[in-house]
């Protein structure tokens, strides 16, 4: 079986390759000459100033109030806000969202989000070099959703140039054993891994970088494509590792994933049973591998506990395996919205959680979900 997956794989990427190539050379040329004529950029209500927010939306199903709850944030903590919308928006939505922003940009849905983002940054490039913050945001969470651990607090205490609120493939990923003797003690962490990237649901910037003419000029060179592996890799991934292969440039994430076995550890071994209780699987492999504890967990030592819940975070990316606990005990102040799509078992999870929320963030992300054919296909 694992053969045939690995065969089918090939084929499909031969299949692709021709389309691949042309994109590689011409994606972007086709979008900067072609596409772009088509985007319409609105001068908003609130001045420019130095600290911005390119702020990506994809609101298919309209606006909502957890947008404009997100806006009023980022206003309330100083942002001028520059708002890009990959789809056409009613024109009460575009109205809305001028109120609140310094220029609203509408574009064709192409390179996702950072096609928007890169519209965004050339747009702004005469005064890049004087922006104090620069930050990328776009839509897949809903943000905030808890008080306390502020991501705008960590980016101004921290005084990293570059900075995620969580990070990929740091951790080294281990055989998933079917024997509890063999979950490995202590997973290692390397940023240098050569797919090791922030997630690139919310980045920051410092003034440093911005300074970097290399800083324009990746966006400025940047190969758009539709496809998302290679959005990813050429994207997500290469924006980390050009700061990461800067040496100037200091890095880190609001949750840092090579300190998580050391957090675990401050809590009781029944704690930290609790906390497998709420794990978010979705792969086959990982299930199989959940699966395979699940009536033995209770038995396990805190040690052996704290090894089967970093297994299962080295496997699935951190805001999806540890999300119950990053909210509840971290106060992490995102929650991504494609928890509610993987599988019924994840949405069930994920909808206990927002209902310990707040009553006003609550109602505003249950009816977004409600509203949404694609997040609500596995809520009753």
């Amino acid at each position: 079986m694992k053969i045939y997956r690995e065969l089918k794989r090939i084929i499909k990427q031969i299949l692709k390759l021709p389309a691949n190539i042309i994109g590689f050379f011409f994606s972007t040329f086709y979008y900067d000459f072609f596409l772009s004529k088509r985007k319409k950029i609105i001068s908003g209500n609130i001045p420019l100033g130095k600290k911005i927010i390119i702020y990506v939306i994809f609101p298919i199903n309209g606006l909502s109030k957890f947008h404009i709850r997100t806006l009023n944030y980022f206003l309330k903590m100083k942002y001028s806000i520059l708002v890009v919308s990959n789809t056409k928006l009613e024109k009460k939505d575009q109205e809305q969202l001028i109120k609140k922003s310094s220029y609203f940009i509408e574009r064709e849905n192409y390179g996702y989000d950072f096609g928007g983002w890169r519209d965004g940054i050339i747009f702004l490039k005469e005064k890049l070099t004087t922006i104090e913050n620069l930050i990328l945001m776009n839509d897949s969470t809903w943000f905030p959703v808890t008080r306390g651990n502020d991501f705008i607090d960590f980016i101004q205490k921290s005084k990293l140039d570059f900075v995620g609120a969580t990070s990929h493939y740091g951790l080294e990923r281990p055989v998933l054993s079917n024997k509890r003797e063999k979950l490995k003690k202590r997973l290692n962490f390397n940023y240098k891994n050569k797919n090791f990237h922030y997630a690139s649901y919310v980045l920051s910037f410092s003034n440093k970088i911005l300074k970097d003419k290399n800083f324009l000029n990746f966006w400025l060179k940047l190969r758009l494509s539709n496809t998302y592996n290679v959005i990813v890799r050429n994207c997500e991934i290469a924006i980390s590792q050009w700061v990461i292969n800067n040496s100037e440039y200091t890095h880190g994430s609001l949750i840092d994933s090579s300190q998580i076995s050391k957090v675990l550890n401050n809590y009781s071994r029944k704690r930290l049973y609790e906390i497998t209780q709420y794990l978010v699987v979705n792969s086959d492999s990982l299930k199989k591998f959940v699966d395979t504890f699940s009536n033995s967990l209770e038995s396990f030592s805190k040690d052996e506990l704290i090894s089967f819940i970093m297994t299962v975070v080295s496997r699935q990316i951190i805001v999806f395996s540890l999300i119950n606990f990053l909210v509840k005990e971290l106060n992490f102040p995102f929650l991504k919205k494609r928890l509610f799509n993987l599988d019924q078992d994840c949405a069930e999870k994920t909808k206990k959680i927002v209902m310990d929320f707040d009553k006003e963030i609550r109602d505003e992300i249950l009816l977004e979900v409600y509203e949404s054919p694609n997040l609500s296909k596995f809520m009753n």
